[in-house]
């Protein structure tokens, strides 16, 4: 039986921008889906990062009540990413599916690699702030917490953009990032991160890798490289995810179009 696998990433459940309401109804649609197999949680579905971990999770039972409906029709995966790491930590017990830091699966020729794309950065980041992030967070830091991160964000965007008029004028930045073409009513920006080059220059010839983490959902013009996007409405383009059959990612948008 030819494995058709529905991934998803950064749902940010608990952050005010999470589209949950859509998520709903996309979890809604997978049950009507007959030739689905397989369901990739692919990191970053709940916000340890922002929220009280078992707050977060309390809020929005309705979301993994129909997760663990899912379960029953279908395999459904946990990878853990950087804001809700903590799950990796939820081993030997009774719960409906599995967490796993990466996923490889196989599909007759095919070989997948799942995984979240924090492990992309340069450089790398440990793995025990992420731990940390989550165990420690209440709802009254996280608000601290994301205040002063996208104040931070913000500051180093505008210095970047000042040093890189300043002293970096002459240099063509674009030419030494990658470009994906899309074909798509939305537009996405076509410039790779550094993250999202990585993972292509890494990518070996008989893998297919799908990640998340950035945001950025594309499809390589080589078809061995997806990124599910996210479902936050801060992203540029949202509400996206990918579906993988036959060795071949296609990435849709949830009640918009298929991009191409």
């Amino acid at each position: 039986m030819t494995m058709k696998v529905i991934l998803v990433s950064d749902l940010h459940l608990g952050y005010e921008n999470s589209d949950k309401t859509a998520f709903n109804r996309f979890l809604d649609s997978l049950k009507q889906d007959t030739k689905a197999t397989d369901l990739v949680l692919l990191g970053d579905i709940v916000d340890m990062w922002r929220r009280d971990s078992s707050g977060v999770f309390l809020e929005n039972h309705d979301i993994f009540e129909k997760i663990v409906l899912l379960s029953k029709k279908m395999n459904v995966h946990y990878v853990a990413g950087n804001h809700d790491y903590h799950v990796l930590k939820l081993q030997n017990h009774k719960y409906p599916f599995n967490f796993k830091p990466i996923l490889p699966l196989r599909d007759g020729q095919f070989h997948y690699k799942f995984l979240h794309g924090y492990e992309y950065e340069i450089p790398p980041q440990n793995v025990q702030v992420y731990e940390a992030l989550c165990r420690v967070m209440s709802d009254e830091i996280g608000d601290f917490e994301s205040d002063l991160w996208s104040t931070f964000a913000r500051g180093w965007s505008n210095f970047r953009s000042f040093f890189s008029t300043l002293f970096l004028k002459k240099r063509k930045i674009q030419e030494t990032a990658k470009k994906v073409r899309v074909n798509a009513e939305t537009r996405l920006s076509t410039t790779l991160t550094q993250i999202e080059q990585n993972v292509c220059s890494q990518v070996q010839d008989h893998e297919i890798i799908v990640f998340g983490h950035t945001h950025h959902a594309f499809v390589s013009t080589s078809g061995n490289v997806a990124n599910t996007g996210s479902w936050v409405t801060d992203s540029q383009v949202h509400n996206t995810y990918v579906e993988l059959s036959n060795g071949k990612p296609r990435l849709f948008i949830f009640e918009g179009n298929e991009i191409t």
